[in-house]
């Protein structure tokens, strides 16, 4: 319950702005992300080669909450940072359209350069998270 009650909105004692709990917040992200990425592992490669899905991904895009965070969850849990794309950087968290925007970034920096198996975890308002494998054609990103 700590975790689900780590995300306060609106907070009367701070002027009924969001009150963030990092470290619980931080918890459930790492259970949710490492449940995720250990699902993947288990799941079978869908183009029937060897390995799992997660071995087919060619491009993880988490949701942009906090890349230290992400990353080193993601690492925990042997995925290696490069296979991890970020533009948190140049647009900050944008809550739920984190995931599309940075897909859309990734092709037009040329990340995503040809159609791609990618893995979108997402995470958020401190209770919630699910993922999708989908297939990016950057033809079909406008």
């Amino acid at each position: 319950m700590s975790e689900v009650d780590s995300i306060i909105w609106p907070n009367p004692s701070f002027d009924n702005n969001i009150t963030i709990y990092g470290p619980e917040v931080r918890a459930l992200v790492k259970r949710h992300l490492g449940q995720m990425i250990d699902e993947m592992r288990e799941l079978p490669n869908t183009e029937g080669g060897p390995g799992s899905l997660l071995d087919a991904v060619d491009l993880i895009v988490p949701h942009q909450a906090n890349r230290v965070m992400v990353v080193n969850i993601a690492k925990a849990a042997g995925v290696s940072p490069e296979r991890l794309y970020f533009n948190i950087d140049s647009v900050g968290n944008t809550s739920s359209a984190s995931i599309p925007i940075a897909i859309h970034d990734a092709v037009r920096s040329g990340v995503i350069d040809r159609p791609m198996r990618i893995f979108a975890p997402g995470f958020g308002a401190g209770a919630v998270a699910g993922y999708v494998v989908m297939r990016v054609d950057p033809a079909v990103v406008a």
